[in-house]
C-alpha cells in the first residue's frame, strides 16, 4: 500500500496543472509539485495550515461552494458549480475545478482518504508548453512557434500582429516558414495538423 501511494503521489508530481486532494474535513491530504509552485507564487492561491486558501472572498465563495456541491453528490448542482476562473494580477486567471472523489476513486494519499480533487491551470503554462512541443516536433523558432501556437487556438493574423508589435510583411514570413517546415500548402490544412497535436500534460 505504501508503495502504491507512493508511485500515486510521483505521478501526480509529474502532471503541469496543480492537483491538490482534499478531506471533508477540509484539509490538505496531498498537493503535487505544481500546486505547490502555484502557491508558493501568492497570486491567488495559498496553502497554509493544512488547507487550501483563496485570498480572494469571491474566489473563496467560489471554492467553498464547489467543495460542497462534490462533497453532497445526490443533491443536483449547476453544470458550472464546480469550475470557476480565478482572477490574479497581471496574468490570465486560474481555471479551478473541483471534482468528487468517490466510491472506485478513492485512493490513500499520506495515510489519509480524499474526498475531492481541485485542479489549477494556468493558461500561460500550457502556452509555453504548446510553444515548446511545436519547436520541438516542427524544428520551428521560437517566432514561428508562438504564430503557430496563436493559429491553432484562432487568432487572426491581423490581431496577432498588433499585439505583437510586428508587421504583416514579418507575419506572413513567419507563416511562410511554418508552412514549409509543417509541409502545409493551405492554411486549412496547416490549422488541421496543428490541431491534431496533443500538448502533453506532463512538467519539463
Amino acid at each position: 500500500m505504501r508503495d502504491a501511494r507512493k508511485s500515486l503521489e510521483d505521478a501526480l508530481d509529474h502532471l503541469a496543472d496543480g492537483v491538490i486532494l482534499i478531506r471533508r474535513d477540509g484539509i490538505v491530504a496531498f498537493a503535487n509539485s505544481a500546486a505547490q509552485d502555484i502557491a508558493r507564487r501568492g497570486d491567488g492561491i495559498n496553502l497554509h495550515g493544512g488547507k487550501l486558501d483563496l485570498p480572494a472572498a469571491e474566489a473563496r465563495m467560489r471554492l467553498d461552494a464547489a467543495l460542497a456541491a462534490v462533497l453532497r453528490p445526490r443533491e443536483p448542482r449547476p453544470a458550472d458549480a464546480c469550475d470557476f476562473p480565478l482572477a490574479r494580477a497581471g496574468a490570465p486567471p486560474y481555471i479551478v475545478s473541483v471534482r468528487p472523489l468517490d466510491g472506485n476513486e478513492r485512493r490513500p494519499v499520506a495515510d489519509r482518504d480524499a474526498d475531492a480533487i481541485v485542479f489549477v491551470r494556468d493558461p500561460l503554462h500550457r502556452i509555453a508548453a504548446a510553444i515548446g512541443v511545436l519547436r520541438e516536433i516542427f524544428r520551428l523558432t521560437d517566432a514561428e512557434a508562438a504564430l503557430a501556437q496563436a493559429l491553432q487556438t484562432g487568432v487572426p493574423l491581423a490581431a496577432y500582429a498588433k499585439t505583437r508589435g510586428l508587421s504583416l510583411n514579418t507575419v506572413y514570413t513567419h507563416l511562410r516558414r511554418v508552412r514549409e517546415k509543417t509541409g502545409c500548402s493551405r492554411m486549412q490544412e496547416l490549422i488541421a495538423t496543428l490541431n491534431d497535436l496533443h500538448v502533453p500534460l506532463l512538467r519539463g
